[in-house]
């Protein structure tokens, strides 16, 4: 006789062999008994002691016969999900005494399982969602289980009359079963039409663009799917309520919704809707405000009587503001880190709301301690020198916001996963700040060819280009301190914040290129106050001529954090020098055969950088005024100097920079970057002609290649590359460049987005003829990828729109492919 777990307090004390039980037992028959036997049948590989061990029963044990000890044995054996069958049997009875057998019939495990009917993609996706494991007990649930899950996955793709089978078969181990999925995944399924019920003050229109992950099918619409996924589904039917309730429609609610096919291949969707009445604020009372009048809290909550009802707003002025424009921020920049607002809504007649908002304001709290977890390779005195919310000062949201802001900025942590915790003890007053970090590799290291083009001077003798041969090290978070530590070079030692950067070019004998440079952003560790040094050499021969320009140069770099206007002004000050032998290079010297140059300059910068990120920035700005001069010597050497000999050996000029940045948030990560850029190069003295050298060159993509006579490349779009303004390079430029970009992935092994932009820029070579609202105009779509050892990627399809053509009347513009490599265009 079996026990089945359902019925097996009614069976227990009837499951006796050997002794007659005719009637059906009662609880007057029932009788205490002593069991003297006690083993185990059916199992082939689990231990017989252990499935004892779990029933509950052991040898001399008194049980109720018929009761309830063993119906829970039976029930306590079903729960370990082990076995297809349970039963416990008496093989003797007695007045006193019982000898039981547990016979059990052990479920097979599985070996391994196949998912038929979809592609390998799809097949591994879906085995790691149904988390089936080898080696154990298959059971019903679990079947049920992965064919639920595969039909949600196959559905998600839109194959909404998926259908899936189970086939379970003996495998060639013992105990063992091999489990087979057959999927039909039927024809892919879109939304045809989303309809709408029961608005009257709202459009259907409006309705549909609440829907963000449910569409309907368009040709034209190519980045959202028109897949119909239940569970997306569900989130925007509560993104639809929100956007009434923010319109006034407090009572707004979704009454039903249906999903129907109407053809193999499309279904359809209604929504019915309850719109309710609009509701307008009318009183706004404060309750609990002990430091700060209702006046001054009314007026940073910007809510009015009369304005329209709408949540998401007085929840973003409370507490939750990015700019940090709310009611909340006020008290959490002075410590008061347990502040809290809880707004009560009275209902008034029949279309109006009276809020009472409810301060609690609480102690003021004290940073205590500095946590830093996840920073394997920076050291913490890296992070403390970047955090703002000190020990011993109140507790500041602002300078929580601030710290991530500069934390990132070093490039050394994944955005998206780097957090700042408050642990808060409200009894004491203080507050831990706890840094979560996540490292990312930052260290960059490339070795590249290129095709430089063919550089000609400005009478049309080629004088370089080619294949050219990149090589380079940039280490990022380099430790020049640890050096002598044999423990530290993994494989260079690393922690300090330092950037060390080696490069080597070759184009065989025309063109080679070598360069370090080392920057220490806290010289001396104290203050932010960065030392720099970089030295270069680089000389080129022509191909057919007897061109020859080498050039020497070194510079050392002061910078420091400004504290006025704000303290997000950086000021740099550099010191350069180089030295250029150049032989035949008439474009440069003109009638002269060969000169040796000197430049001896002075460099000054300001910088205001805001960005909320280094690599995919959201939102801030950046902005940077530079101006390098040399000493006037013409002025300072008069009566000794001469235009003809010494115009060249003493090079004067200024240069003067202007480049401004900034990121707008348009939607989600979507952001708009408006740039504008502009560059002058002038002279002191009139008599003297403007430096051959340091010129701006406009066009193409700005990879050149090769640093020939200190030119700046600037980049244009959809233009060849780089002919616009003189072949000698020009003195004034200006461009003006505006791109939206939309993020792909901003997973931080491979941040990749696409953008569209739209540019326009010119150059002139005299300052005259200057007219920075003259621009040659394009447009066009790219793509960038930065990997953390190659850094930014990217290609782009330009338009160029005007008619401007090159010296011997080919045309620059129109469709034109760019590649880029390290630097934004």
């Amino acid at each position: 006789m079996r026990i089945s777990a359902a019925r097996a307090a009614f069976w227990a004390g009837a499951l006796v062999v050997g002794v007659v039980y005719a009637q059906e037992p009662t609880p007057a028959t029932a009788r205490v008994v002593e069991i003297a036997g006690l083993r185990v049948e059916g199992a082939r590989y689990l231990d017989p002691q252990a499935i004892l061990i779990a029933s509950g029963l052991y040898l001399s044990q008194k049980v109720r016969v018929p009761g309830d000890e063993l119906a829970q044995a039976v029930q306590k054996l079903w729960k370990q999900g082990l076995f297809g069958d349970v039963q416990i049997l008496a093989d003797s009875l007695t007045e006193t005494k019982v000898w039981l057998t547990v016979r059990v019939e052990e479920r097979p495990r599985l070996s391994r399982f196949t998912i038929r009917g979809v592609n390998k993609t799809q097949s591994k996706e879906i085995s790691e969602k149904i988390g089936l494991v080898r080696g154990t007990i298959f059971t019903e649930s679990q079947r049920l289980q992965a064919q639920r899950v595969i039909r949600n996955y196959l559905q998600s793709k839109g194959y909404y009359q998926a259908s899936v089978a189970t086939q379970v078969e003996p495998d060639s181990a013992p105990n063992t079963i091999r489990v087979l999925f057959v999927v039909k995944r039927g024809r892919r399924v879109k939304i045809d039409q989303i309809t709408f019920g029961g608005l009257a003050q709202n459009s259907a229109q409006w309705a549909k663009r609440q829907l963000k992950e449910t569409k309907e099918k368009r040709f034209y619409r190519l980045w959202k799917r028109s897949r119909f996924q239940r569970t997306e589904f569900e989130k925007d039917l509560d993104k639809l309520v929100a956007a009434l309730r923010n319109r006034g429609y407090r009572d707004a609610r979704v009454l039903r919704d249906s999903v129907w096919q109407v053809s193999p291949t499309r279904l359809r969707v209604h929504i019915e809707l309850y719109e309710g009445k609009r509701y307008y604020y009318r009183n706004i009372r404060w309750e609990g405000n002990t430091l700060h009048d209702s006046m001054t809290l009314s007026r940073i909550l910007g809510i009015k009587r009369g304005d329209l009802y709408n949540p998401s707003l007085l929840e973003r002025r409370l507490q939750m503001d990015p700019n940090g424009n709310d009611i909340a921020s006020l008290y959490l920049d002075d410590g008061y880190l347990f502040f809290r607002a809880e707004p009560v809504e009275h209902i008034v007649g029949e279309d109006s709301i009276d809020l009472e908002i409810r301060l609690f304001e609480g102690p003021q709290a004290t940073v205590r301690r500095i946590l830093i977890e996840g920073n394997d390779r920076t050291r913490d005195r890296v992070i403390l020198r970047e955090i703002r919310t000190l020990p011993g000062e109140k507790f500041s949201r602002s300078a929580l916001i601030r710290s991530q802001r500069e934390l990132l900025a070093l490039g050394y942590f994944d955005q998206e996963k780097t957090t700042i915790v408050p642990l808060p003890e409200p009894t004491e007053g203080v507050v831990d700040m706890k840094y979560v970090m996540e490292e990312r590799p930052s260290d960059q290291v490339f070795l590249q060819g290129g095709w430089g083009g063919r550089i000609r001077d400005a009478y049309g003798n080629p004088i370089g280009g080619g294949l050219i041969l990149s090589a380079g090290l940039r280490f990022n978070n380099f430790s020049f301190s640890r050096i002598s530590n044999r423990r530290a070079w993994r494989p260079l030692p690393t922690g300090d914040g330092q950037q060390l950067g080696l490069q080597i070019q070759l184009n065989g004998r025309g063109f080679q290129n070598y360069a370090i440079n080392f920057l220490d952003p806290w010289f001396g560790g104290r203050k932010p106050n960065s030392l720099g040094f970089s030295a270069y050499y680089s000389v080129q021969r022509a191909l057919f001529s007897d061109y020859y320009l080498s050039i020497l140069g070194t510079s050392l770099d002061l910078g420091r954090r400004l504290r006025f206007p704000d303290d997000f002004f950086r000021a740099y000050t550099s010191v350069s020098y180089r030295y250029y032998t150049a032989k035949n290079a008439f474009s440069l010297l003109g009638d002269r055969p060969s000169a040796f140059v000197n430049i001896l300059s002075l460099k000054q910068a300001f910088e205001r950088s805001s960005m909320d990120a280094p690599i995919y920035p959201r939102s801030g700005s950046s902005v940077l005024l530079s101006v390098e001069a040399t000493p006037p010597w013409s002025y300072l050497l008069r009566g000794r100097y001469e235009v003809g000999r010494d115009a060249l050996r003493l090079l004067e000029f200024h240069k003067w920079r202007l480049d401004a940045q900034f990121y707008v948030r348009v939607a989600g990560n979507m952001v708009f970057a408006p740039r504008f850029r502009l560059g002058l190069l002038g002279r002191y003295n009139p008599q003297v002609p403007f430096s051959p050298f340091e010129r701006f060159f406009l066009g193409g993509d700005g990879i050149q290649g090769f640093n020939i006579d200190g030119r700046e490349i600037i980049a244009l779009r959809g233009y060849a590359s780089p002919f616009i303004g003189p072949a000698n390079g020009s003195l004034a430029f200006s461009k003006f460049t505006l791109e939206l970009r939309q993020p792909i992935s901003l997973n931080p092994a491979a941040t990749l987005w696409v953008h569209a932009f739209a540019e326009g820029g010119n150059a002139w070579g005299s300052l005259k003829a200057f007219n920075p609202l003259l621009l040659r105009r394009s447009f066009g779509v790219g793509v960038r990828i930065f990997l953390p050892m190659f850094g930014l990627l990217g290609v782009d399809y330009g338009y160029g729109i005007d008619d401007v053509r090159d010296p011997n009347g080919l045309p620059l513009g129109g469709s034109r492919f760019h590649f880029m490599i390290g630097q934004q265009l």
